[in-house]
């Protein structure tokens, strides 16, 4: 009997809540889907469940399934938790404190609280290890490593059961030869121990961030790699034995040896997986500039998409330790689903960021959670219909969610539950609308300007609220919109970012010295290409600088065409191109001052092919409602019947006047008065003010 042909890959996106696992055709572009709830203990059999299920019911066989995309929260939970590896750093002597001394500026959320602690280290100070050996700012050794400090080390980690160690000297981004030497001496004492080089996870200047970048990747590796090779056997277990790539947070997947690496590669990735597919879906149906809006179980993540380009940046916080890694620019609050609803002793209403997570999740869930969550006010006010939520995975108990806001919310504000409901709705609005105001208003964008689509299982339930609260007109919904992030995942391709850190004056550089540097990174690109099978004439390099102006102290990354740009005009189109930047984001440039090189960059990317978005053509058939549910409208009042319309019974061409619910097995969407909602030609709906109505 032969083998049936590859056909099909597979998204799946591990989040705080639920697992989602999208499965697609890679000749016609159908997607099914499968949503389930987390089981806190082995999220690995989880997704192998998920996985296994799905196949039986679409009838697909293990053989047809070309690949597995894997985006997963394991990494960032680890550390959110503090239940990553028993981890220890080695580091020049004198210099273990570098975490706890950290920068210089305290933290925005610390001003005004002098006598609260920044939270702890991920490696405590007694196993911060101090070892004897210097590189100079040049690179050339000045102190050769100590072997009787590295022996007394390894001996403080073999007796602390040590199970990860970060190994990060001073301006080993130049010159690693020490950090190899120690790399080789504990894998020769201990084997088995995960071990973690700067040299390897970020060749970049500026020793905080280095050092707690290294620390994250050590802390969650064994964490990582347990959770990658318990899946594989329990996919393999059920017959599926199929290449898994790790989902990474710039947008891209990658193999999970190469991500093994660096696995602070995968903190945040769960977001951008989202990210990916509305640049790349809505992109193709003619929305190219779009602000997402992700509201999950756990959390609210937006992201600014401009011509279907997500923003990017280059370092992020966990826990007040930075992340230098690049990354989709998503900012994230806790305004999700599961997040706790909260009354302070003034009266006021706070939402999140502490969540009920999966188990016991909200009241409503009927699994013991005794506390108020965004989704408990949701069921309250009829936006959700108690039967059909997660495609009817996790059947919701109304009296549960009714005595829990009372307790918890009306009677502290002494109103009403329905009154209570409302007001909690109006707060979460106007959360999600300060969380947009950052990534667009914040950074010179107007929001009004874009298109904001709506995905995760809450996004279609306040998109209308949010978008009128900030003049946004329109309002894209995807089709499987609580289940995006997982689709996202299964169309991302390869992608990998290499930097090295240079620090001269261009005046002083030759062209040909930084195309040398160009060069080191492109073969290292090369490298990691090759091992995951990409041929030539599917890959994508593009190279940037980050340059300043001499004594500054923040870069701005700067598009290079390649080496052949600077053997022609050597660093001037370079830097002319800084200058026209420096004055477009700062409003100002001084052309006559000297601009410094601080670091080379190279993105490669691996294309995997793109996949059918077949149109489904325009014969409206008419919207018809399947019924009416009672409904509190966010503006608040009391109850009143609402049409509900099943998405699945509505046809391109198709207009819903507001008030409506639309409602899908994976989310709800919310039209609201003076709003329609169209399908359009590629089955999104589309939500607009009514002309002749309120915002028009």
């Amino acid at each position: 009997m032969t083998e049936a042909p590859i056909r099909f890959r597979i998204g799946i996106d591990v989040g705080g809540t639920f697992t989602d696992v999208v499965l697609i055709d890679n000749a016609t572009g159908d997607v099914s889907v499968s949503k389930v709830l987390n089981r806190q203990d082995d999220r690995a059999e989880t997704v192998a469940d998920a996985v296994s299920c799905l196949l039986d019911r679409t009838g697909v066989t293990a053989g047809e399934i070309g690949w597995i995309s894997h985006g997963t929260t394991i990494a960032t939970n680890a550390v959110l938790e503090r239940k990553g590896a028993k981890t220890a750093l080695i580091t020049n002597r004198n210099f273990r404190d570098i975490l706890e001394i950290g920068r210089f500026a305290r933290p925005a959320e610390l001003i005004y609280r002098i006598h609260q602690d920044k939270p702890p280290p991920l490696v405590p100070r007694h196993l911060r290890l101090g070892v004897a050996c210097r590189i100079d700012r040049r690179g050339e050794v000045v102190t050769e490593l100590d072997n009787s400090d590295l022996e007394a080390a390894i001996a403080t980690i073999a007796d602390e059961g040590v199970e990860s160690v970060a190994v990060c000297f001073l301006f080993s981004f130049l010159n690693p030869v020490h950090e190899e030497q120690v790399g080789e001496r504990l894998r020769a004492a201990l084997p088995g121990l995960d071990i973690v080089l700067s040299s390897e996870v970020l060749r970049e200047f500026r020793e905080f961030p280095r050092t707690s970048t290294t620390v994250f990747a050590a802390y969650v590796a064994p964490v990582l790699r347990a959770y990658i090779s318990g899946l594989l056997a329990r996919l393999a277990e059920r017959g599926i034995a199929r290449p898994l790539y790790v989902f990474q947070s710039s947008g891209g997947v990658a193999t999970p040896e190469i991500v093994m690496r660096n696995p602070a590669l995968t903190m945040l990735s769960g977001p951008a997986g989202a990210v990916v597919g509305a640049a790349e879906i809505c992109g193709r149906a003619g929305y190219r500039d779009l602000i997402t809006m992700d509201i999950g179980g756990t959390s609210l993540d937006t992201c600014l998409i401009g011509g279907s380009v997500a923003e990017t940046a280059t370092t992020r916080e966990i826990d007040m330790f930075p992340i230098a890694i690049p990354m989709l620019d998503v900012h994230t609050i806790g305004a999700g689903g599961g997040s706790v609803v909260r009354v302070d002793e003034v009266g006021r209403i706070g939402i999140g960021p502490e969540s009920m997570g999966a188990r016991p999740g909200p009241a409503c869930y009927g699994l013991g959670g005794d506390r108020a969550t965004l989704t408990d006010i949701n069921l309250l006010m009829g936006l959700i219909d108690p039967d059909g939520f997660a495609n009817g995975e996790v059947p919701l108990d109304r009296s549960l969610a009714e005595a829990v806001v009372e307790r918890e919310v009306a009677a502290p504000l002494s109103v009403d539950l329905f009154a209570a409901a409302a007001g909690v709705f109006r707060v979460a609005t106007s959360q999600i609308a300060e969380a947009i105001r950052t990534v667009t208003t914040e950074r010179g964008s107007d929001p009004r300007d874009y298109a904001l689509v709506a995905f995760g299982g809450g996004g279609p339930l306040h998109a209308a609220a949010v978008a009128r609260e900030l003049g946004i007109g329109r309002i894209v919904v995807p089709r499987h919109p609580g289940l995006f992030s997982a689709r996202g995942i299964a169309t991302a391709d390869f992608a990998h970012d290499y930097i090295q850190s240079i620090l001269r004056p261009v005046a002083d550089m030759r062209p040909d010295e930084a195309i040398a540097g160009m060069e080191i990174l492109l073969r290292r690109a090369a490298a990691d290409l090759d091992a995951e099978g990409i041929p030539s004439d599917c890959r994508e390099l593009s190279h940037a600088f980050d340059l300043r102006y001499v004594g500054q102290t923040t870069e701005i990354t700067v598009p290079v065409q390649g080496g052949a740009e600077l053997l022609q005009e050597g660093f001037r189109a370079v830097a002319a191109r800084f200058h026209r930047l420096h004055e477009r984001l700062y409003s100002y440039s001084v052309p006559e001052e000297p601009v410094e090189l601080v670091n080379l960059r190279l993105h490669a990317v691996g294309r995997v092919g793109t996949l059918p978005l077949p149109a489904m053509g325009s014969e409206a058939i008419g919207a018809a409602p399947v019924g009416e549910r009672a409904v509190l409208l966010p503006a608040g009042g009391s109850l009143r019947p609402v049409p509900v319309y099943r998405r699945d019974r509505l046809a391109p061409g198709d207009s819903i006047a507001g008030p409506a619910l639309v409602e899908e097995p994976s989310s709800t969407t919310v039209v609201l008065e003076f709003m329609t909602a169209e399908v359009d030609s590629f089955g999104n709906l589309v939500l607009g003010s009514d002309s002749g109505g309120e915002n028009s």
